[in-house]
């Protein structure tokens, strides 16, 4: 599987369709982000859950932009997972607490940590899993809490092993969303079948994975700067850093990311039969 050359037709047709692919992923995701920005304890933790879905928008538009000869997007597509509400949210929520539980598994040294901050178990416990929970789709650095992490070098290590723990089971369940789509699976079904999937093609996924890295730590870079300098005067500055850092992630990351993956999975698919 060339890797470089799906990366090359993603680009082209995230260029192609640039104009069509902002507005719809902005819709998408700024309802995560305006989840990540209304944090509240509880409220946090549970919004998190039912925004599972909401995900799918970004694969049906990514679908129908490799499908489709002339696709025209509309909000239909970036809102399916409001719309099939229902059906979507088993295999989403089925698939995201998966690679949560177990990467929490690992996480373990740093939760004990962050109790040895907050020795009290109380409803900040379950805003931390929340924020945790809804940031594994959009994640907007916070330098100053990373920093308070990163001076100790078994929490490093214990970084980079949950890391490449939630990588690799991303890579197993990356094609759920699309079988889903596809297929008239359940959602255990729809895992099993991934898992069956992607045996061989784990290590081309993670090189399709690493492959965007570069373009993830000039995201980080940007968005974590801005909030540094803009974001911390006050709460409108910060909501305001927010959709900037939104766009940002759209046009440098997320946009061309979410069309490989599916040419990834579409390449794959073809293989197997």
């Amino acid at each position: 599987m060339d890797i470089t050359k799906i990366k090359r037709k993603a680009n082209s047709l995230y260029i192609k369709y640039k104009s069509q692919i902002i507005p719809q992923f902005f819709y998408v995701g700024y309802i995560t982000l305006l989840a990540q920005y209304l944090q509240s304890g509880l409220f946090s933790f549970f919004v998190s859950l039912f925004l599972s879905p909401i995900g799918h928008g970004y694969v049906k538009c990514a679908m129908k932009l490799v499908d489709e000869e002339h696709p025209q997007l509309d909000y239909h597509d970036s809102m399916i997972g409001i719309f099939d509400f229902a059906r979507v949210l088993p295999a989403y929520f089925m698939r995201k607490f998966v690679i949560f539980f177990v990467t929490l598994l690992f996480a373990l040294p740093l939760l004990l940590k962050f109790y040895h901050y907050s020795p009290e178990f109380s409803v900040e416990w379950f805003s931390f899993l929340g924020e945790m929970f809804i940031q594994m789709d959009l994640f907007i650095p916070d330098f100053a809490i990373m920093a308070l992490f990163f001076k100790s070098g078994w929490v490093v290590f214990n970084i980079i092993v949950c890391t490449s723990v939630y990588l690799l089971l991303s890579a197993f369940l990356m094609p759920v969303p699309y079988i889903m789509q596809s297929e008239d699976f359940s959602w255990s079904e729809c895992i099993q079948y991934s898992f069956q999937l992607m045996k061989g093609h784990i290590i081309d996924c993670i090189k399709l994975y690493f492959s965007y890295f570069i373009r993830n730590i000039a995201y980080w870079f940007l968005t974590g700067t801005i909030i540094i300098v803009i974001g911390r005067v006050n709460d409108i500055l910060m909501l305001f850093c927010f959709v900037y850092s939104l766009l940002i992630y759209i046009d440098i990351v997320k946009g061309r990311f979410e069309i490989a993956k599916y040419l990834f999975y579409k390449e794959m698919s073809e293989e197997s039969v």
